[in-house]
């Protein structure tokens, strides 16, 4: 069995996956535009790249004298860690089935990679509960059939090539399979992102004896890249600042390589419109300073790690001395001494998440629409709660699956409520009681959410035909249960539709979770006149201030 890539060092397979998170941070925007639903925070492309993101950094972490079986478990746990959105968890089950049989040889010849293509399809196979045909899925499982029938093959180049054609022509096969792609005009953009990673690793290649030096890249050396979820590795800088950037003409990749300078764990996520910005830094006035110019800033989070670091550890060690005293149960902050259950929630918007606060839920993870977090970001809102159980709502339809990776990860009970949006948060939420045992609260918050019917307005990106109903760029668009039913520039006449679909079988309260700017007030003067049609609900309306949605509705 002839050896074709030598043996992989950790600079090695940093190079190789720095490649392919280059290519896939130079396609993610054309890839997030294949969303089958036009709305404008199709984010595909962007949780595959910060997933792959996660498995450089991993790797940077590593010392140079790591083994080969050493460098796969830190790319199997990174991709872990850091996968976002459905996308990203399936990513991270394909690198994990890949790495369990590269791990085997440091040297992997043709055969080698075959194999791993076929197991790692048949792991991604697995971790789905209801693998669909047309998807990613599909597109691995052809690119394995390819690499299985070219195994005999001897050049690696020419083999290469075989398996990332059949990627592609297994991509524009996608919409044969699945008519909403074919109803939308689009392939799968899971697949297609898929192909464009493994293209870029596989070109990759050429750069491995020079390894691709990144600025975002920690600098500081850390001994291992596993993270434990009981401690957080230490930034060397103080404050740890985030906020939400709106504007025009926005440039985020100009605006992340000017924060560099300023501090470390940069992440710039977004478009021209609206960016989300997260960094360690000592001057987060400069920051501030900094996006103000360029545009309205929003959700302003400034932390001083340095004391929250110090709060910690005095915690920690009372714990410790009450634990040797002999009074049972560690001692928590003031108010959590007799919770069985804390919650944690993913929330966008600084009103939604006083909704969240005010109805007991503990612990708030930024993100959800545009902007889904990463298993790595739960574990570390879990790990910080003091009650034996702890129920998570990912609030979301496309964080449901990395929260679901969290289970089994962290010293306490996860009890995972599939929440597919904030409305339905909200009402599991009203159902929290901390005295409960988890278990008992995660049955009674699963119903509560299951009673609510959702909807949500916003506007199409592109023209498109979606759930029979024909959508132009720039409409306003109804989704009533995450189904398009009403598409029009007139914004009053989607809200009569589907406030209409959600009242017409009887229900008695409407909650309206108003956005960002003067669409979110058009909808509250809306609401407020369709509330006289309707004198037998009440009508319940609250800034939420969620981005791109300018109202999402609940009835109950």
């Amino acid at each position: 069995m002839s050896r074709v890539l030598g043996a992989l060092t950790v600079a090695q397979m940093r190079a190789l996956w720095s490649a392919g998170y280059q290519a896939l941070e130079g396609r993610k925007q054309e890839i997030n535009d294949l969303n089958v639903y036009p709305v404008p925070d199709g984010d595909t492309g962007t949780n595959l790249a910060l997933t792959v993101r996660s498995i450089v950094e991993g790797v940077a972490r590593l010392p140079a004298s790591s083994s080969h079986p050493e460098v796969c478990q830190s790319v199997s746990q990174a991709a872990l860690m850091g996968a976002r959105g459905n996308s990203g968890v399936i990513l991270s089950q394909i690198v994990r089935g890949a790495m369990e049989v590269l791990s085997q040889t440091s040297a992997p010849s043709i055969e080698v990679l075959a194999a791993a293509l076929r197991h790692a399809t048949d792991t991604a196979y697995r971790a789905v509960r209801r693998p669909v045909e047309g998807t990613m899925l599909t597109v691995l499982r052809d690119m394995a059939d390819a690499a299985t029938a070219a195994r005999g093959m001897t050049d690696l180049t020419a083999f290469l090539e075989r398996v990332l054609a059949a990627g592609w022509e297994s991509v524009a096969r996608t919409p044969r399979l699945l008519k909403v792609l074919a109803d939308a005009g689009v392939v799968d953009a899971g697949g297609f992102g898929l192909v464009v990673l493994l293209e870029g690793v596989a070109n990759g290649r050429h750069a491995m004896e020079t390894p691709i030096s990144l600025r975002w890249v920690p600098q500081p050396e850390v001994e291992t890249g596993v993270f434990e979820p009981t401690t957080e590795e230490e930034s060397r800088f103080t404050y740890c600042t985030s906020f939400l950037l709106t504007g025009r003409d926005l440039d985020p990749r100009s605006l992340e390589e000017r924060l560099s300078e300023l501090g470390d764990s940069l992440l710039v996520v977004g478009n021209s419109d609206q960016v989300k910005v997260h960094v360690h830094t000592d001057c987060p006035g400069d920051v501030l300073n900094m996006a103000t110019a360029l545009g309205i800033l929003t959700e302003i989070e400034i932390d001083n790690m340095k004391e929250q670091e110090a709060e910690r550890t005095a915690r920690l060690e009372a714990q410790a001395r009450a634990g040797q005293a002999g009074r049972g149960e560690p001692a928590g902050p003031p108010g959590t001494e007799t919770s069985a259950a804390q919650v944690v929630a993913v929330v966008a918007g600084e009103g939604n998440k006083a909704l969240f606060r005010n109805l007991g839920v503990d612990f708030i993870v930024d993100g959800g629409q545009s902007m889904n977090p990463s298993a790595e970001e739960l574990v570390r809102a879990i790990s910080q709660a003091e009650a034996p159980a702890v129920v998570l709502l990912p609030n979301n339809s496309n964080v449901i699956m990395t929260a679901e990776q969290t289970v089994g990860l962290v010293e306490r009970e996860v009890y995972v409520i599939p929440t597919r949006s904030l409305q339905a948060g909200l009402s599991a939420a009203v159902a929290f009681d901390r005295r409960r045992p988890g278990e008992v609260n995660a049955k009674e918050m699963e119903m509560a959410a299951r009673g609510v019917m959702t909807a949500e307005i916003t506007r199409a990106v592109r023209d498109s035909l979606v759930d029979g109903v024909q959508v132009r760029a720039g409409e306003f668009i109804g989704l009533v249960e995450e189904k398009v039913v009403v598409g029009s520039a007139d914004l009053d006449h989607v809200l009569e539709v589907v406030v209409g679909r959600l009242l017409g079988q009887g229900r008695e309260v409407l909650t309206a979770l108003l956005g960002q700017g003067e669409e979110a007030l058009q909808a509250r003067e809306k609401l407020e006149r369709l509330s006289e049609s309707y004198p037998g609900v009440e009508f319940e309306m609250h800034d939420g201030g969620q981005p791109f949605y300018p109202v999402l509705l609940s009835a109950e």
